[in-house]
């Protein structure tokens, strides 16, 4: 029976949904993964599969997508659980669709005439921001799909005159040259970037620098812990786009700029003052806008106040720097392999590869 196939897109707006189904994952290794709290995830090598496919499926609530790398393996699986009677379809474009694959959930910050969109990437965890305001749009951390961002901005009747990254990424591929290429809009990266190497002129954001999009100010922050030019944008008063700084449950690591142990304990401790000097004095209230949360479909934005995440992240009450730093630094998982190549893309010194973005984002501590 020939496979249904299904987009990612629509994948992901029916796991945000609840829909229960069996994620059927037939790579021979994974590498990434798809994950909803109504997804039930299961691995099964093609191979085994399509040897006895009545034994190897036996049970598997439906419906079934079969995931592979590019949607071309899946196929006979697929079509084996639909000789069984089997709900099946096919994810188009495997996971490598599913990577790249965007989600916009609406912020609501109570400014009237101002909307922020927080633009999800379930496959990796990386989340980036649209704020639109009197025919203008901002747009922060862009991920590759330029078309996706044109096309937001354009719903909302606005053109973006402002692209941001809040520092020289090193977990994932910047698609911020070329949204700004493509809608004539300025490119601003921090001005300690410029240290780190670009090869490509922007217009440098400094701590207090405001760029105002429509009836709205936006002021950058410094926060430097992560990287030496993380800096954050805080959106009239109301909400802090965080970058790589503090996350809803977590913090960036300290150590991708900086990597040997010295270099990371110091830069633990920036991080430390930049958190209880720069954004916690900012109010209880303060929603805070995060540039990773943990790879998965959700069905509303990432934004909790201030006060939430105090109550998520226990390491908050660490007064001490010497011991947050030791701590943080101890609880680190393994630096990416290749995160140093993702740095000389996003610097510009080394060409674009999308074989860089496979697998999920280790930004964080934990």
């Amino acid at each position: 029976m020939p496979s249904t196939p299904l987009s990612a897109a629509d994948l992901a707006d029916r796991l945000a949904s609840g829909e229960a189904m069996t994620i059927l994952d037939v790579r021979d290794e994974t590498n990434g993964e798809i994950d909803a709290p109504s997804a039930t995830l299961v691995h099964e090598p093609a191979s085994r599969v399509l040897a006895d496919p009545a034994r190897r499926l036996n049970g598997l609530a439906e419906p079934v997508v079969v995931v592979c790398n590019r949607g071309r393996t899946a196929e006979p699986v697929a079509a084996a659980l639909g000789d069984l009677s089997v709900d099946a379809l096919v994810l188009q474009g495997g996971i490598r669709e599913w990577i790249g694959m965007l989600q916009a959930r609406p912020v609501d910050l109570g400014l009237a005439g101002t909307e922020v969109v927080q633009i999800q990437r379930p496959g990796r965890g990386c989340l980036s921001y649209l704020v639109s305001s009197g025919g203008e749009a901002l747009v922060v951390d862009p991920a590759p799909d330029a078309a996706f961002y044109l096309a937001q901005a354009q719903r909302r009747g606005a053109r973006i005159t402002h692209v941001v990254d809040t520092h020289l990424h090193a977990d994932h591929l910047s698609g911020a040259r070329d949204l700004a290429r493509l809608s004539g809009a300025a490119l601003h990266l921090p001005a300690p970037a410029l240290e780190r190497g670009l090869t490509y002129e922007v217009d440098p954001l400094r701590d207090g620098d405001v760029l105002r999009v429509g009836d709205v100010e936006i002021r950058a922050l410094a926060l430097p812990g992560h990287t030496t030019d993380m800096t954050g944008l805080v959106v009239a008063g109301r909400a802090l786009i965080s970058g790589d700084s503090l996350f809803a449950d977590g913090f960036a690591r300290p150590d991708l700029e900086k990597g040997d142990p010295e270099g990371a304990g110091a830069m633990a401790r920036t991080l430390h003052a930049t958190i209880h000097e720069r954004i916690l004095p900012l109010g209880d209230d303060l929603v805070l806008l995060p540039g990773h949360t943990h790879a998965g479909v959700s069905a509303v934005a990432i934004a909790p106040t201030l006060a939430q995440v105090r109550e998520a992240v226990p390491e908050l009450s660490i007064q001490d720097a010497g011991r947050f730093a030791d701590e943080l630094v101890a609880a680190m998982p393994p630096r990416p392999a290749n995160y140093e190549a993702v740095i000389a893309v996003n610097a510009g010194t080394a060409p674009f590869d999308p074989e860089l973005e496979v697998g999920g984002n280790s930004c964080a501590t934990r």
